[in-house]
């Protein structure tokens, strides 16, 4: 226990003192995480394959999900009703199930070894975008906010759209009767758990802001108990989502919106971000905890493995064409131009949803399927992680232009006020 304390807390002090190095270096907090993480696996191989084994594992990595997806809906702006514009329509309703749809012909056509559950288990949890590794891409101020605020969104409901699929292919080989009728039921049963989860977030994200302002208006909180609470609060939705029979995750996404409109009126924005700044570190920190076991785990599970490339194949697949041609084809006819367009197909990192779903699957299904899905979801994560880590500052660079320093802002301010007074004169 000392040894993993001692492995945790140094990870993390590297990458503090470290961080803005780190970035120039183009290396991600995850990145960097994963790297250590998967240095200790390799050393303790069989403690870190327990972080698999363990229903535990599945229930922080859940939670720490469900923490991220609040923060990540402080940034969008508007009402849950106002999601439903073109784009993410588009991206939800059309290059999600092609997606889907892409990856289980790729998988069930090619001669990988896979049985049918695998490869539709493989395929739910492939599919779903997560900004999670790559959280600076939705806050660089270099991509458009339109194309950030849509891609939020796609991350937010992509998880409950895709549940009610994979627990559907779960039925297919844990359920004693008819299989085929048995994903049915599982199915229809878990496709009213978007509506449910929104629902509930509506309603404790919008209360829970009222309630605050309340407090704090009667001298019942202070600043600090106001952000703890906070804090509890992609907890606490989360939990009774689940327990409504809703999904969590959107839940919680929803719960963020509906807590930022609440806590926003009559306030600035300085004085929201102040609100919520407790969270967004604790999900920073978490989520920086969670790829540093998951690093340690997969490579402790591939060191292991003997036939990778399955995986490898399907993997490659689903983090190339796999996402590029379903976006552009969904974004076909629409006003986007070709930069967004291009920059959404690209950037489609996979993240702590995937860890997510693949745990569920591995816990659920038997012997040599669970460990087939779960070395795809190691590899898809860990190349997603390259891909995207490295790649992100290349792909924004051709599309949007360098990063401005400080000095370039001023005199590029200089360069225009001297042509204004040249002007005048």
């Amino acid at each position: 226990m000392t040894t993993v304390v001692l492995i945790v807390a140094g990870s993390l002090l590297v990458w503090a003192a470290g961080h803005q190095l780190l970035l120039r270096l183009t290396i991600t907090g995850p990145l960097l995480m994963v790297a250590i993480g998967g240095c200790a696996g390799w050393l303790f191989h069989q403690r870190a394959l327990s972080f698999f084994d363990s229903k535990l594992a599945l229930y922080l990595a859940e939670v720490i999900l469900a923490l991220l997806l609040f923060v990540d809906a402080i940034d969008v702006r508007g009402s849950v009703r106002s999601h439903l514009t073109a784009v993410p329509i588009r991206l939800l309703a059309i290059a999600l199930p092609l997606s889907l749809l892409f990856v289980v012909i790729v998988g069930l056509s090619l001669p990988l070894g896979l049985s049918v559950v695998a490869v539709l288990a493989i395929s739910c949890l492939a599919v779903p975008v997560d900004f999670s590794p790559e959280i600076s891409l939705i806050r660089n101020r270099r991509i458009p906010e339109s194309v950030r605020r849509w891609l939020t969104i796609e991350s937010g409901y992509n998880d409950g759209l895709v549940s009610p699929f994979l627990l559907a292919a779960l039925a297919l080989a844990i359920t004693s009767g008819d299989p085929g009728d048995q994903a049915i039921s599982v199915f229809l049963k878990a496709a009213p758990s978007g509506a449910i989860a929104v629902g509930v977030g509506l309603v404790v994200g919008t209360a829970a802001g009222w309630l605050f302002r309340l407090a704090a208006a009667r001298g019942w909180s202070d600043e600090r108990s106001t952000r703890l609470g906070i804090l509890a609060l992609p907890m606490f939705t989360f939990a009774l989502a689940v327990l409504a029979h809703g999904n969590g995750f959107v839940s919680s996404f929803v719960c963020g919106v509906a807590v930022r409109i609440a806590l926003s009126r009559n306030r600035s924005e300085s004085e929201v971000r102040t609100d919520f700044r407790l969270a967004e570190d604790v999900a920073e920190l978490t989520n920086l905890i969670l790829w540093l076991a998951f690093g340690g785990a997969s490579v402790a599970l591939l060191a292991g493995a003997l036939d990778w490339w399955p995986a490898i194949v399907l993997a490659g697949f689903v983090l190339t064409l796999g996402r590029m041609v379903p976006v552009l084809l969904s974004l076909a006819g629409s006003r986007v131009n070709w930069r967004d367009r291009t920059f959404m197909a690209t950037m489609g990192p996979r993240g702590a949803a995937s860890i997510v779903f693949g745990l569920i699957a591995f816990n659920a299904l038997p012997g040599d399927d669970g460990i087939a899905v779960l070395s795809a979801t190691c590899i898809i994560v860990l190349g997603s992680l390259l891909v995207h880590g490295m790649g992100a500052p290349i792909v924004i660079r051709a599309l949007y232009g360098p990063a401005t320093t400080p000095t370039d802002r001023r005199r590029r301010r200089r360069t225009r006020s001297d042509q204004q007074a040249g002007s005048r004169t």
